[in-house]
């Protein structure tokens, strides 16, 4: 990965920008090892100390380029995130299916769902926290969920008053409810039942 297709820096996430230019191999060993600790003890025992040894770099290094734990390991989740997909099945509740699929894979397949609690949790006392988190994570993601319901909208697949913000929400946040709150598994089968019964209010006569 080059320097130019790495994520973008969230607000106030870098560290001085004063001194040497930076290497994008050094941040990229910082980012994987970010990673691989992240996945093996979780959010709380992370620590820069240790993400420093096993890139082989040292702690100021780290502090240059992230200012705190938490910026440092939202940035190492951005890595883990699949380019969101805009591509028109021609359906859009094939569509909105295969965006909920991908986010329970991102959810329960890695990092992300295990550190997202500790996460949201330091989000609550660090507006900049939040502000990256939201800027990096849940904005470019949510682009890919608005388009497929547009898509709807304008080929009469659902009606013209849909509620776009609502039926992100509907899909999306039990979710959330389940991993921060319940902390019971997301049953199989939940991306067809949820957007069939989003689509039940919204479906127009003739699709």
């Amino acid at each position: 990965m080059s320097e130019s297709q790495m994520a973008p820096r969230r607000p106030g996430g870098r560290g001085s920008d004063i001194g040497r230019p930076r290497d994008p191999d050094m941040d990229q060993a910082i980012l994987r090892a970010t990673i691989e600790l992240l996945s093996e003890v979780g959010y709380v025992r992370v620590s820069v100390a240790e993400v420093a040894r096993r890139a082989g770099v040292s702690k100021p290094a780290i502090y240059r380029r992230w200012s705190q734990k938490s910026q440092l390991v939202v940035e190492a989740m951005v890595t883990q995130m699949r380019p969101g997909n805009d591509n028109d099945s021609g359906s859009a509740a094939d569509d909105l299916i295969a965006l909920t699929d991908q986010l329970i894979d991102l959810l329960t397949l890695t990092p992300l769902g295990r550190v997202l609690p500790g996460l949201v949790a330091e989000m609550a006392a660090d507006p900049v926290l939040a502000a990256s988190y939201r800027n990096l994570i849940i904005k470019p993601n949510v682009r890919h969920w608005h388009a497929a319901i547009e898509r709807g909208i304008a080929s009469g697949e659902l009606a013209g008053d849909t509620d776009v913000d609502f039926v992100i929400n509907a899909l999306v946040g039990p979710l959330y409810f389940n991993l921060l709150i319940t902390g019971e598994p997301i049953a199989a089968g939940y991306a067809r039942a949820a957007v069939h019964l989003v689509f039940a209010r919204y479906k127009t006569a003739s699709s």
